[in-house]
């Protein structure tokens, strides 16, 4: 079992799996901990509480990473695969729908977590040989591959940035 050990071994989606388990209320911290391991182990809870105790903790040592704040460096591109994507780091760079869109997504700071991938779907274009924009066509398909594989590190940033700096009123 492959554990990550650092917010860059992170996808959004296991980001977003974290947030919702760190915001939620637990009856005992115990119950909390089991759930953040089976986010990032993969494992189902039923496994993980029958693991003896103290394996349990030391597990949970190896994860002591996600009480650490994210890195707001701005990463303008990141490869998924052999899929390059830039990201635009200017206001200036997307188009009105793309603003829309923006705001929607960024409407209010509970959800902003929650449509992570579909932010950084509007704030990137893939790009071919040379840096030319491909044209993209599945934006749903390109959030989706965002959520299942593209690593935190890569889009927290971004999309704090984006969400600080659209804010219209």
């Amino acid at each position: 079992m492959k554990i990550p050990k650092e917010w860059k071994d992170i996808t959004i989606e296991q980001f977003q799996e974290l947030h919702t388990i760190q915001n939620a209320e637990h009856e005992f911290f115990l119950d909390k901990e089991i759930a953040i391991l089976s986010v990032l182990t993969q494992m189902d809870s039923k496994e993980l509480e029958a693991i003896p105790k103290a394996d349990l903790v030391r597990l949970s040592t190896v994860t002591n990473f996600i009480n650490k704040p994210l890195s707001e460096r701005l990463h303008n591109h990141f490869r998924i695969g052999r899929r390059l994507f830039k990201v635009r780091l200017k206001a200036e760079q997307i188009s009105a729908e793309q603003f829309i869109l923006l705001n929607r997504y960024t409407e209010s700071n509970d959800n902003t977590i929650e449509n992570l991938h579909y932010i950084m779907a509007v704030l990137t274009n893939e790009v071919g040989w040379f840096g030319l924009k491909k044209f993209d066509v599945d934006f749903e398909g390109k959030a989706k591959l965002f959520k299942d594989k593209l690593s935190i590190e890569h889009a927290f940033a971004p999309s704090v940035f984006f969400s600080r700096s659209t804010k219209v009123g």
